[in-house]
């Protein structure tokens, strides 16, 4: 079952955005599922190229994918977070989610005003790398953009969220 990310959650979490690079409009959850709604009116860093482009595909799927991890957060559906506060949510967002492997692949051209994305957590992991500091949590996820004519893209991203600066902070 689906629900709809509230529209305070979901501003707060795109807070760390540009205004003008708020291309999330609206989502809703399901089990380790999103589904998103974008819009692209005019690229944050390029003259229009008329689709969207590597760099806003990174850009839609971090947003999908902090929404997501909020949303597993506050709600208490993802054991490997079962730990976190919301508290926690926003002081490690930024510093600690890390890409560490990304690959997509651009099957027809999508246009960037108005496209759908989905994001799956497929595997998450969590393991003890130091008995004195937090797990290191692993993700590996998929994604899939699309617009109403065809367009599509999809990929495959793995994201870890490191222990290091909550370590830090602790010591």
């Amino acid at each position: 079952m689906s629900a709809l990310v509230a529209t305070d959650l979901l501003t707060e979490v795109l807070s760390c955005y540009k205004p003008h690079c708020r291309y999330l409009l609206g989502a809703t959850v399901g089990e380790r599922h999103l589904t998103g709604r974008f819009a692209i009116p005019s690229s944050c860093y390029i003259d229009d190229t008329g689709h969207l482009n590597a760099v806003e595909v990174s850009i839609c799927y971090n947003q999908m994918l902090y929404t997501t991890l909020a949303m597993a957060v506050r709600d208490r559906t993802e054991p490997a977070l079962a730990d976190w506060s919301m508290d926690d949510y926003w002081r490690r967002r930024l510093p600690d989610i890390l890409v560490v492997r990304s690959a997509h692949d651009f099957r027809r051209p999508i246009d960037p005003r108005s496209f759908v994305g989905e994001l799956t957590l497929e595997r998450v992991t969590a393991r003890r790398l130091w008995a004195d500091r937090p797990p290191l949590v692993s993700i590996d996820t998929t994604f899939r953009f699309a617009d109403d004519w065809g367009g599509l893209a999809i990929g495959s991203v793995r994201v870890a969220i490191s222990s290091e600066a909550e370590a830090d902070q602790a010591g």
